[in-house]
């Protein structure tokens, strides 16, 4: 895809960038442009196993609402949220601190994917010319353009000090919304949301909790089954729909530790058959 220079005089210029601080004098550009703000999906390089699930559960939601996904073309959260965005037909743009032709573009790792976001019609944008490597002040230079083409920041894993952080506040700056999904507070990813969320960000347990914060009516269709159940997941289900609604009581009712339990109840919840409903409590998806 041909590279090409825009400036705030172009017609496809995004206004949302002039709240940016300072605003970008120009940008290069391999694809689209988001013709609407999206959701910026943000997080750290580092990411867990939760992370992902979370960021497997959450994304599709986004595009199922029709907003495209802003992110930073990353390692960990930022190429997940880019992955899972394309793989829900969704368009996706990433915002990177290195010039946008292949020699550049940094992660190198990211190659391919920057190349499947620019062919679904999603865009590689930056506002460092052809061969600009991606030096380190670049990154947190960068998130303020993250910021600027969203309306919201979706915070999924984060230590206190980190990148996400910078794009969380950058946001607040300028009047966007910032959502964090909560973590446990014994992992240092969980120290930027949880610390969010305390001072005011809006917490996301689900996909209705982003319907919910976009005004917007929570999906009610049923999402699709498993094409085959096994014999613990059935009894798992039929345990939740008798009223085992946390891992706790879910493990005493099948007499399974909770920690099995609760990789059961993930692989459930991400698959359609159960949602969380909050206070660590499970129902059927219906």
């Amino acid at each position: 895809m041909e590279l090409r220079r825009i400036s705030p005089t172009d017609a496809d210029w995004p206004g949302t960038l002039a709240q940016a601080v300072p605003p970008p004098e120009r940008l290069f550009v391999r694809g689209a442009l988001p013709m609407t703000p999206g959701v910026a999906v943000v997080g750290t390089r580092k990411m867990s196993p939760y992370g992902r699930a979370c960021v497997e559960r959450l994304v599709p939601e986004i595009v199922r609402i029709g907003r495209p996904v802003v992110s930073g073309l990353a390692l960990g959260i930022d190429g997940a949220a880019h992955e899972t965005a394309l793989r829900a037909g969704g368009a996706t743009f990433a915002v990177i601190g290195s010039g946008v032709d292949d020699a550049s573009i940094s992660p190198r790792a990211h190659i391919d994917l920057a190349k499947r976001i620019i062919d679904a019609g999603g865009g590689i944008i930056s506002e460092y010319a052809e061969g600009a490597p991606g030096l380190p002040h670049h990154f947190p230079e960068r998130n303020r353009i993250v910021a600027a083409l969203s309306s919201a920041v979706l915070l999924i894993e984060a230590p206190r000090k980190s990148g996400a952080m910078i794009t969380a506040r950058l946001a607040l700056e300028t009047g966007r919304d910032v959502w964090a999904v909560p973590g446990p507070i014994t992992h240092p990813n969980a120290e930027g949301p949880n610390a969010l969320i305390r001072d005011g960000a809006t917490p996301i347990t689900c996909p209705g909790d982003i319907a919910h914060a976009l005004g917007l009516a929570p999906r009610q269709e049923r999402l699709p089954m498993p094409p085959s159940l096994g014999p613990e997941e059935r009894a798992a289900i039929e345990a939740v729909a008798a009223g085992h609604e946390t891992a706790d009581a879910l493990a005493k009712a099948l007499g399974r530790p909770v920690t099995a339990v609760a990789g059961l109840l993930t692989t459930l919840e991400l698959s359609g058959a159960l949602r969380a409903v909050g206070g660590g409590r499970y129902t059927l998806y219906t």
